[in-house]
């Protein structure tokens, strides 16, 4: 029987010692005890000082809400991520931590992302000009908010300490301004779009292979086979994370709730079904494939209506404007004239994911 390339939310393979000992360090430095912080869990803190407890995607959301609920601290989730890589997560975070620029390091966040960023999945693309790192975090995994702040922190504190200097990153939101965003300018500057559709840290293409005074082309190359050897077989992404990645690779040509579940050897009940136990559902995760290539062809490459909507295989423009709306508040034209993250530049060539 092959094994599925995906974990359920109820799966226990996410070592407790790891992040999740990281927030709890956080919370118990503030006057927190631990019993408050892994309620509900099933957890218990002397369990997780023995190295060995592994917990859940269910488990871990309410963790995280636990946290971001008792430690009424906007820099909680800046804070954490700051403080989870390269970390200690064996091969994985060896490899990370002697990663020689930061084409080397976004290879590893993708390859190994259940070891190093469990619960916000990065999707890596470049084009010509830029590298875009897209943050996605599916289903019901706890505070949404929080694991994007703590995702985009780790990021730019890690490779601005492996650098030696503080990379010209710009960060793209999918949530509304906060009412704490000077935290968001001390961690990441001034280049912030706030209800952009989509979170996304940006960077120009030349960035990726200058190289970083950290790095170790013998030590990388050592971790990267003790990683191929001992996490290779294990599953890599969660069910709706798959489920985005085949729906974005058929943007082109919708895929049905039938159609997934025969690629994915489940009946279309099997799927809707585990798709609820992680808190989403079919409809949600065409949605956002869907927006987030459009924003891409709008805001990156430059297309009008007509042809965004001709490429998602709408009947018409004025069905994509509809749907672009539902699913942002706004209109592609108002999109299009409220951001300015990227430079415009029609000849764009649509890129393709990177190392996955």
């Amino acid at each position: 029987m092959t094994t599925p390339s995906w974990y359920e939310c109820d799966e226990r393979i996410f070592a407790a010692h790891y992040q999740p000992a990281l927030l709890i360090d956080l919370l118990r430095s503030g006057g927190l005890c631990s019993h408050k912080i892994l309620r509900g869990t099933g957890l218990f803190y002397d369990d997780i000082l023995q190295g060995q407890v592994m917990m859940s995607a269910t488990q871990a959301g309410l963790l995280v809400s636990n946290a971001s609920k008792l430690g009424k601290d906007p820099g909680l989730s800046f804070r954490w991520g700051a403080s989870c890589w390269p970390g200690h997560y064996d091969s994985a975070s060896s490899l990370l931590g002697n990663a020689g620029s930061l084409r080397e390091a976004l290879s590893a966040l993708v390859h190994y992302r259940r070891i190093l960023s469990p619960w916000a999945t990065p999707f890596v693309v470049t084009d010509e000009r830029y590298c875009y790192v897209h943050w996605l975090t599916l289903g019901h995994m706890g505070e949404r908010r929080f694991l994007i702040e703590a995702a985009m922190s780790a990021l730019t504190s890690f490779s601005r300490w492996m650098s030696g200097e503080r990379l010209p990153w710009r960060y793209g939101f999918s949530d509304s301004r906060p009412d704490y965003e000077e935290q968001y300018q001390v961690n990441f500057g001034s280049q912030l779009w706030f209800d952009l559709g989509v979170d996304v840290m940006v960077i120009e293409r030349h960035w990726l292979d200058r190289p970083w005074p950290r790095g170790s082309a013998t030590a990388y190359q050592v971790a990267q086979r003790q990683c191929e050897s001992g996490l290779a077989n294990l599953p890599a992404s969660s069910l709706p994370e798959q489920v985005y990645r085949l729906l974005l690779e058929r943007v082109q040509e919708p895929l049905t709730l039938p159609d997934m579940a025969g690629r994915l050897a489940m009946s279309p009940a099997t799927l809707k079904r585990k798709l609820g136990k992680h808190g989403c559902h079919f409809q949600q995760l065409q949605d956002q494939a869907r927006l987030h290539m459009s924003l891409y062809l709008l805001h990156v490459c430059g297309w009008n209506n007509e042809q965004v909507a001709a490429h998602l295989n709408f009947n018409d423009s004025t069905n994509f404007r509809r749907a672009f709306k539902r699913w942002v508040g706004i209109t592609p034209s108002d999109s299009r004239s409220r951001f300015s993250l990227f430079d415009i530049h029609p000849d764009t060539v649509l890129p393709e994911l990177v190392g996955l």
